[in-house]
């Protein structure tokens, strides 16, 4: 079985001895008997069209198994995947997940692990598909896995930075402007007092001076995603971490398996990120109840902040838009204030119920491929694989503008390789259930004026849905 916990310590030592068997080309592909067709179930987007028009093609030219593709956007996917899962009726072979549904489905025996399969169908068995594993994140691996075991193949990451315009933090009069009214040097806030000091520094009306340019319109210091919509949620994780809070948290025996989950019983880091988000709203783009990670890319692409401090560096090509728009601008990408970002990926999976398993772990590990998140990478996102992410080229002025962010990734990645095990957020199977709660309850508390009443509800809600749905019970503490 393959130790996931093992994984970090693994990668430091065989990752640069290792590549050359974690690099999966087609011809590694044994003849595979049955020919049934495989139904692949991917998201809206960029990727999807390039697995139709150039990867699943190949896959089909070598091993005559065609692949159809069912595509469907993000917020359908888990009911359309579930239900199916549930019929136990093999309309899928491979699934799309994102990373709070994955401990979900393992436990529910929905998702098949790697390791089976390639005891089952992979020549070089479980040594292969470990070897297979190394360039990977351990972070991402850590979430997507299981028991110990790893049941998907991370393609997107999601992990944030701050992106902020570095001509206007490296302007002279901006700088010195600062640094007489707060008494420390402008830059890229690293803490909670220096992101609320700079967005108010920041946020000019119009008519006055921002670069040594008279404003024709409003500017703000900050971008958040503050609708009412799923990513509000990961805001308020990333500041709650910062302040060595917590959802909930594991605590682990002996043998290091988890044996129970701790609930604050007041959560008063809580209580305090709720009044920090409520003052940065001062300072933020305005916004409605729709306003997201496209919205919060746009202000900032179209020059109407200073920063995104909690972007998603996926969408690090959105936001190099700003370049092009606006004259003069130069943006950059460093650590989120508070050094805890959100993290995590989508993934494809396995089904336990695939008409075709062994075809659909081939199709798996060349979609996992260095060549598949190469070309990933090059279409603007953010790849899962150290060996992608640190390519050269992709360090190049050239390649910035899908590149730019990467650096900012892996080193975030790398600081959280086995420390998303110490979060509940990234260690319960009720996950899945509990994220939707944990988002509705961030929006109103970035609005109530009752937070510690919120706040109490929240907290009882994560105690009933983890002791109702999760594999091991929460308590207050």
């Amino acid at each position: 079985m393959y130790k996931v916990f093992n994984k970090f310590i693994t990668f430091l030592f065989a990752f640069h001895f290792s590549v050359s068997y974690a690099q999966f080309s087609l011809d590694q592909i044994p003849d595979i008997e049955n020919k049934q067709t495989l139904n692949l179930v991917a998201e809206t987007g960029f990727w999807t069209v390039h697995l139709k028009e150039n990867m699943l093609p190949k896959f089909t030219e070598q091993t005559g198994i065609k692949v159809n593709v069912i595509t469907t956007s993000l917020d359908k996917m888990y009911s359309l995947q579930t239900e199916s899962l549930i019929e136990g009726s093999g309309r899928y072979d491979l699934l799309t997940m994102e990373a709070g549904w994955a401990k979900e489905w393992a436990s529910k025996g929905l998702t098949v692990p790697l390791s089976e399969l390639a005891n089952l169908y992979d020549p070089s068995g479980e040594r292969g598909i470990n070897n297979y594993l190394e360039p990977y994140y351990p972070s991402l691996l850590n979430i997507l896995s299981y028991h110990g075991e790893i049941y998907a193949i991370p393609y997107n990451n999601y992990v944030m930075g701050n992106h902020y315009r570095a001509d206007l933090f490296g302007h002279p009069k901006e700088k010195f402007n600062f640094n007489v009214k707060y008494g420390y040097p402008l830059g890229p806030p690293t803490n909670m007092d220096e992101l609320k000091d700079v967005s108010a520094f920041f946020t000019r009306t119009k008519g006055e001076e921002l670069g040594g340019k008279i404003l024709d319109k409003p500017f703000y210091g900050i971008a958040l995603m503050s609708g009412n919509r799923p990513h509000i949620n990961d805001e308020f994780s990333s500041i709650l971490w910062s302040l060595n809070g917590y959802w909930m948290k594991p605590e682990y025996d002996q043998e290091k398996k988890i044996k129970l989950f701790q609930l604050p019983r007041n959560n008063n880091e809580l209580i305090r990120t709720a009044n920090i988000y409520q003052d940065l709203k001062h300072f933020a783009y305005p916004a409605d109840e729709n306003f997201a990670f496209k919205e919060a890319s746009d202000a900032l692409a179209n020059g109407n902040v200073a920063m995104w401090p909690f972007a998603y560096n996926n969408l690090w090509n959105a936001s190099f838009k700003v370049e092009s728009n606006i004259s003069g601008a130069k943006l950059a990408v460093t650590q989120v204030p508070g050094g805890k970002p959100y993290n995590g990926a989508y993934a494809f999976a396995v089904a336990y119920d695939s008409l075709n398993p062994q075809a659909a772990y081939w199709l798996l590990k060349y979609m996992g491929s260095y060549e598949a998140q190469h070309a990933y990478a090059l279409g603007g996102g953010n790849p899962c694989r150290v060996d992608v992410a640190t390519a050269p080229e992709f360090q190049t002025e050239e390649l910035r503008h899908i590149g730019g962010a990467f650096s900012s990734s892996h080193k975030a990645n790398m600081t959280w390789s086995t420390e998303v095990l110490n979060y509940g957020h990234f260690t319960s199977t009720a996950m899945g259930d509990i994220y939707p709660e944990l988002s509705k309850s961030s929006f109103r508390l970035s609005t109530n004026s009752d937070i510690p009443s919120e706040t109490s509800k929240l907290i009882n809600k994560i105690e009933q849905i983890q002791n109702r749905y999760g594999e091991i019970p929460v308590v207050k503490r």
